[in-house]
């Protein structure tokens, strides 16, 4: 993706919103919420909100030992980038200075600084975290909640679900399911075969002779249209090292 600009026109939402609405997650703007489009070369390709928002996605991975995993849900804070299809000015109207002042900002110009700053971290530059594949229509969203402990999710309509926020990763394809979190592991193979390790050590082996191929492809197959992450390149090498020698190396709950 080449260089985003946000737009200059900033707008305030004047009813609530689902900017994503999946099974597994969602993301809600409700009103109040103050954004611009993103453009790349003058055409819409997202757009950048601030303001009352919450969001929930369903991590839980159910295993023949039980569930693993959890739900997230919370509120959002701070700038909110959004990459996809969306079209919202027929349920807004053109922000002003109150609208403004209610979200911390002192005129148009402090909003778009903010957003400017939020896209040379998260897309543009030399340096940015993360490149996006063009090739793979997707809902790419990049966030942070309430606590300012970052989230990306991205939704792809054939190849599913990508989940990353702080330590936790849920990973979830057409027949292929990777889930970290801090009640352990699931890798979920296309046989629906699975490996879990948990509190009890790993569990799963007896099926495999080799951890290692089961966990590779699964993460491969259900990354596939979404490798234009660098973040999710890097947790697809740390995934490739498992088992892990301990399992007391996650931070589970007692």
């Amino acid at each position: 993706m080449r260089k985003l600009t946000p737009d200059t026109n900033v707008m305030m939402l004047t009813e609530s919103h689902d900017l994503i609405s999946h099974e597994k997650a969602f993301v809600k703007m409700e009103t109040g919420c103050i954004w611009v489009y993103l453009l790349e070369d003058g055409v819409r390709v997202g757009a950048a909100f601030v303001g009352p928002s919450r969001f929930a996605v369903d991590a839980i991975a159910e295993t023949k030992f039980g569930a693993m995993g959890e739900s997230v849900v919370g509120s959002l804070k701070g700038v909110q980038l959004y990459i996809g299809n969306v079209s919202m000015e027929n349920i807004s109207k053109d922000a002003d200075g109150s609208d403004l002042q209610k979200q911390g900002f002192q005129n148009t110009q402090s909003f778009i600084t903010e957003i400017d700053l939020a896209i040379k971290e998260h897309l543009n530059g030399d340096h940015s975290k993360t490149k996006i594949d063009e090739r793979e229509p997707s809902q790419i969203f990049f966030g942070r909640d309430s606590e300012k402990k970052k989230l990306i999710l991205v939704l792809s309509e054939k190849k599913g679900l990508v989940f990353i926020y702080g330590k936790q990763v849920f990973v979830l394809g057409d027949d292929n399911m990777v889930s970290l979190s801090k009640s352990g592991v699931v890798v979920t193979g296309k046989n629906g075969k699975q490996i879990i390790v948990g509190k009890s050590g790993i569990q799963g082996l007896d099926s495999f002779m080799d951890i290692g191929p089961i966990v590779t492809e699964s993460v491969t197959e259900a990354m596939k249209g979404l490798k234009g992450l660098k973040s999710l390149k890097s947790m697809k090498q740390t995934l490739k090292g498992f088992p892990y020698d301990n399992v007391d190396d996650f931070d589970w709950e007692d």
